[in-house]
């Protein structure tokens, strides 16, 4: 459940799964982030379990959905707020490396530690997470948040990107690059991790409806890199 509480001493928003839910361990992730990722995604306030439930109440962002379009300004927002994270140590919680989830679609099993690394990342920049306000640009829902790459938000954004169909490959690594972590990802890694994602997002595309428009702009960054 989701709910944005008007209380006497402000808004909060609040995220809730029963305890017996699969995705629980991502919400502790999220409850032991929430007081290490402000300003950058909302701070928690509290964290309660009551009734078989966790229930997590957060910092109400008022903002507004990122714009990924060509020329937006959201997305030099969104690149400052990711070079930041990229440049945090990686806070002390439990957070599981995120190679493991491209370990089906690479040919090379070492090419996974191509993923790996020891700074914190987001990894879900849908533009629903992205939120914009005055001064900056915030990410929320930490849930897929993990421990790898310096380069691989960046490398995620541009598919992202690619979805809007407005973009072409070359002007999202163009975007891309305006980060420093985008410079510390060697071509070969790029190449292979485009690969993997084309091969993931073709994979879930076969059952899943809202998945078509990321298989077609993986697979488009993937042709883009192989050539």
């Amino acid at each position: 459940m989701a709910a944005r509480l008007h209380t006497a001493s402000g808004e909060i928003f609040v995220k809730g799964l029963p305890r017996s839910h699969p995705q629980i361990r991502a919400q502790q992730w999220e409850a032991d982030l929430g007081v290490k990722v402000a300003p950058i995604g909302p701070r928690l306030l509290w964290d309660v379990e009551a009734g078989g439930w966790s229930l997590l109440g957060f910092e109400y962002i008022a903002g507004r959905q990122a714009s990924y379009a060509p020329g937006s300004p959201d997305l030099l927002l969104l690149a400052q707020t990711l070079t930041e994270l990229g440049e945090r140590p990686l806070p002390a919680v439990a957070l599981e490396p995120v190679e493991w989830r491209w370990a089906e679609h690479v040919d090379d099993p070492a090419d996974l530690e191509r993923f790996a690394g020891d700074t914190l990342v987001h990894t879900d920049l849908n533009p629903a997470n992205v939120l914009i306000t005055k001064k900056r640009s915030h990410l929320v829902d930490w849930a897929w948040a993990g421990r790898g790459a310096v380069w691989l938000d960046a490398a995620l954004a541009v598919i992202w990107l690619l979805t809007s169909e407005l973009h072409t490959p070359a002007s999202a690594e163009a975007w891309a690059a305006t980060m420093p972590a985008w410079h510390q990802a060697p071509a070969r890694s790029l190449d292979v991790f485009a690969a993997a994602n084309a091969a993931k997002w073709s994979e879930i595309a076969e059952h899943e409806e809202w998945a078509q428009g990321l298989c077609h702009a993986a697979r488009l960054w993937a042709a883009h890199r192989s050539r």
